[in-house]
Parts: C-alpha cells; structure tokens; sequence
C-alpha cells in the first residue's frame, strides 16, 4: 500500500539527502489482551416469540448531517474549488505506484514548476532512491510534457545533477515517460497516477489544528492557528535533532482552495544537554499538500490525512520532506 512505503521513508527522508543517516527501520504489529470465556450456563428454555414491530418510517437524515465537510468522510466526487475542480490537466498531486520498483509522490504546480521523491517499493533498503524538483512545459494539444530544467539526488550520490526527461500524459489520469540525471542513460518515469488528494478542497478550516498523530513520537508535531500560522517541534529522537519550528501554511495561489501551499519555515536549535541539535536550521521556505488516505472497513469508506512538506536549501535543492499525519 503506497502510504504504508512512503510514510515509512518520510520519517527519514528529513536531512536524509545529506547522506549521513542510515535507513531502514521495521514495522511492528499490535495485539490485544484475550478475555478468559466463563463457562456456559444451562440453557434456558425458549422464550415465545416477541410480536413483530410495527413499521417505522424511514429515518430523514437532515442535510448538514450528511455533509461533506466531515474530515474523516472519504471523498468520491471533486469539491468545489479542489485542483481537480478548477486546475488545468497536468497541476496537482501524482503518486508512482510500484510498478517499477519504486514509489514515488510529486507536486505538480499550475505553471509545471515541479517537486517529489521516489523511495523503493520494498522498505528493507535505504528509504530514498530520488529527489527532484524542476519546471515541467506541457504541450496541451499533444498530450506531451518535457523538463525545461530541474535538478536530481540519486542515492548514494551526495550532489545534484542536471535532470531531463520527457513524456506523454492524459489529463487528470496518466503521466509517463523518462528522465536522465546529467549524461547518464534515461530512466523509467512513472507511470503516475493522479490522485483523489486533488478532489480535495483545502481551507483553513480544514488546515487549523494538531498535525503529527502517530508520528509525534518520531518526527514531532505542529499546530495550525485559523490564520495559518504554526508553531511546534520535532521530536527530540528524531533524525533532524531537537527543533523549534514557527512558520506558516498558506495556499500557493491566494484565494484558491487548490491542494497546493506555501510554506514558511523558522527552524532554531532546541536541543538540551545530551540531544542532537537541530539540523533544519539552514532549511528555507517550501511546498506542501495533504496527502490524503482512503481505505474501507465492514462497507465504511474513511478517510485520513498528513501533511506533507518540501523544504529546500540556501541553493533552491530540495532538502528535506516532512510528514505530520492527522
């Protein structure tokens, strides 16, 4: 499952780029305490069948009970203002199933600038394979895109390379193609497949409150004001050290709903005697998205969502991703 791999791979992707972590890590399985059973007792004679209940009218479910503003009602038609709703065929959220070894997740934005990372589809390895981020031009009437520019970091290499590549999409469904680091001979790029977090609308209502969940424990947790400001901290085990994190969350382009955000970043060394100091510190303003989970149990489809973060550098290289789930 896509977000069993990535979310793996992003609790270490954070400065992972620099090459100086390990990878890996297992998951574990939980279990419950099993209740002794009490012996049966005698059974009892049967009891005369109860009268049957007179007809009920159907019950009404008033409008705003139904409502698809539920945060953990999953999505099955694009809402009003969403990337799907209103953005071109090619902007928003694609994931890379594993089709070729690999899982990947990449921005796309409405003028084709381009960020998003690939990890094995098998977590046993080091959990990063590729970082790329780029300008896409897309020819709409030929269904054709090609990288006018962008740079990769291809584990184990610790620098960046000239990225190229070029391809076919169908809008809102398919993008396929190759791409090459500097000289090196083309790679298998995709297929990618959009994905329903661009049937997401996103508004500060839907932003505003705790991210981290699970992974507070790992990577650390923010909090989202109304206003989009957060403030917050990593986990002091975590591989980016003790941090304290202010900065805000803002749609890309004001006034939209799209899937697509700002984010500034104010990253200082929190650490106490014996903890790691913070490595974020020279990390600058990035992107992100809500990645959003679906998944359906006893016939009840729900949804869960995490908050994904591109940061890049003092060069513009993408350095970290960042993951708080909700």
């Amino acid at each position: 499952m896509k977000k069993q791999v990535i979310a793996k791979a992003v609790a270490l992707l954070a400065i992972g780029v620099l090459h100086g972590c390990g990878g890996g890590g297992g998951g574990g399985g939980g279990g419950g305490a099993f209740l002794p059973i009490a012996a049966a007792p005698a059974a009892a004679p049967p009891a005369p069948p109860a009268p049957a209940p007179e007809p009920q009218p159907p019950a009404v479910i008033p409008p705003e009970a139904a409502s698809s503003t539920d945060p953990t009602a999953c999505i099955t038609a694009p809402q009003p203002g969403s990337t799907a709703a209103v953005g071109n065929g090619y902007e928003g959220v694609w994931h890379q199933p594993a089709t070729n070894g690999s899982n990947g997740l990449m921005l796309l934005g409405a003028t084709g600038d381009a960020v998003g990372f690939t990890v094995p589809a098998s977590a046993g390895t080091y959990p990063i394979e590729s970082l790329f981020h780029g300008s896409f031009n897309f020819d709409t009437a030929n269904l054709a895109w090609q990288i006018a520019s962008g740079k990769v970091n291809e584990y184990p290499l610790a620098t960046w390379g000239a990225l190229s590549g070029s391809g076919t999409f169908v809008p809102k469904t398919t993008l396929d193609g190759s791409y090459a680091e500097a000289a090196g001979a083309p790679k298998p790029f995709g297929p990618w497949k959009y994905e329903i977090e661009n049937s997401l609308a996103v508004d500060s209502a839907l932003l505003t409150g705790a991210w981290g969940g699970f992974m507070t424990q790992i990577l650390g947790s923010i909090n989202i004001a109304s206003d989009g400001s957060f403030t917050g901290s990593t986990a002091t085990s975590s591989p980016m050290g003790a941090c304290a994190l202010t900065g805000s969350v803002l749609p890309r382009d004001a006034g939209t709903l799209k899937n697509n955000l700002r984010v500034t970043l104010n990253s200082t060394d929190a650490a106490q005697a014996g903890q790691k100091s913070c490595a974020m510190v020279a990390l600058q303003d990035g992107t992100a998205f809500v990645d959003v989970n679906q998944s359906t149990t006893d016939g009840v489809c729900k949804r869960s969502m995490s908050l994904y973060m591109f940061f890049k550098d003092a060069t513009g290289n993408q350095l970290a991703s960042l993951s708080f789930p909700k």
